[in-house]
C-alpha cells in the first residue's frame, strides 16, 4: 500500500491547480456576462428616453442623452408618419480580443405628441 501512495503523491496539488483555474475562468465569464447585461439595460433605457424626448420634439434633451452614451454606441432616430422609432446599438468586447465581439441592440417607438415645444 505504501507503494501506491508514493505513485499518487502530488495529485492533490494538480487537482487543486485545475480547480483554481476553473474557478478563475468562471469568474471572468460571469463578470463579462454581467457587463453585457448592464450595457443592454443602458441601451434599453437610452432608447426609451430618446424616443420619449423625440416624440415631444425636445431636441436639446435628445442631444444630452446621446452625449451621455458611450462613444461606441450608435443611435438612429426615424420618424415614420406619426411614429418615432429610436434604435440604440453597441458593440462590446468584454473579454478583449480573445473572443468575438458581442452586439447589443434596443429599440423603442412612440407616437408624436401634438402641441410640443
Amino acid at each position: 500500500m505504501s507503494r501506491q501512495r508514493k505513485t499518487q503523491r502530488g495529485w492533490v496539488t494538480v487537482e487543486m491547480a485545475f480547480a483554481a483555474l476553473g474557478i478563475g475562468v468562471a469568474i471572468v465569464v460571469c463578470v463579462g456576462v454581467f457587463g453585457i447585461c448592464l450595457a443592454q439595460l443602458r441601451c434599453n433605457d437610452a432608447a426609451a428616453e430618446l424616443v420619449r424626448q423625440a416624440a415631444r420634439s425636445d431636441l436639446a434633451a435628445v442631444q444630452q442623452i446621446e452625449d451621455r452614451l458611450p462613444s461606441t454606441a450608435e443611435v438612429t432616430l426615424v420618424t415614420q408618419g406619426d411614429t418615432v422609432v429610436a434604435s440604440v446599438s453597441q458593440v462590446l468586447r468584454p473579454w478583449g480580443d480573445w473572443l468575438p465581439p458581442v452586439t447589443i441592440q434596443a429599440q423603442a417607438s412612440a407616437i408624436l405628441e401634438v402641441g410640443g415645444p
